[in-house]
């Protein structure tokens, strides 16, 4: 795995992933598109973010679209931070699977992650 400012890069069996993290609006923007490089999997690193506004719904719903309009997947590790409530009162935890860490969205297979733990 490859490690960069913000975005985290691996590939696994052949299938390239990244890892966003998104503590800050400029680490959210510049990771984002970085998405749009089109990975198969993106797990968005949530588990520093200690707030998380409209904007931060918004991109997060609009990295989704894109992801899956690019036959690509978005995935959120979250742990205990507090977007794990805002996430659960939007919904978007019902559309976009949620994980506990980064390494559990990155072992678990695309087929898996319909239903998250």
């Amino acid at each position: 795995m490859r490690h960069y400012a913000g975005l985290f890069e691996s590939i696994n069996a052949g299938k390239r992933s990244i890892v966003l993290d998104l503590k800050d609006d400029a680490g959210r923007d510049r990771a984002l598109a970085l998405a749009d490089q089109a990975p198969e999997l993106i797990t968005a690193d949530l588990t520093g973010t200690t707030f998380c506004d409209s904007a931060g719904v918004h991109a997060l719903t609009r990295a989704h679209q894109g992801a899956v309009a690019r036959g690509g997947e978005l995935r959120l590790a979250v742990g205990d931070s507090p977007v794990a409530r805002i996430l659960e009162l939007t919904g978007l935890d019902q559309i976009i699977p949620v994980f506990r860490g980064v390494r559990q969205s990155l072992d678990t297979p695309r087929e898996a992650a319909g239903s998250p733990p």
